[in-house]
């Protein structure tokens, strides 16, 4: 469900007189990602909720890293690897899960 914003309208004349037609001016796309930011919250100890937003967004881009075929230097090994056959096909069997990550 989609909820019209309306307060824009309010600048909108005056945004037209200075940067022309109103078709750049829609932040529908933008403003839906602030729920991404709530969700990433809920688990924040409310102190940095910066720094805590942060940390929840790379864990997420390294599982999209491993999960994708994408490499990491194991300094253990000292050498490249990547994850095994069971990580890279679990995006194959979980559609739903791959729509996820994007």
């Amino acid at each position: 469900i989609s909820k019209p914003k309306f307060h824009f309208l309010v600048h909108l004349p005056a945004y037209i007189r200075h940067f022309g037609p109103a078709v750049i001016f829609s932040t529908e796309r933008y403003e839906s990602f602030n729920h991404v930011f709530r969700l990433s919250c809920v688990y924040s100890n409310r102190q940095a909720p910066s720094r805590d937003s942060c940390r929840t967004f790379a864990h997420q881009d390294v599982v999209k890293h491993i999960v994708t075929g994408g490499y990491w230097y194991d300094n253990k090994a000292s050498k490249w690897v990547r994850g095994g056959a069971q990580i890279l096909g679990y995006l194959d069997e979980h559609p739903e899960q791959a729509r996820l990550l994007g």
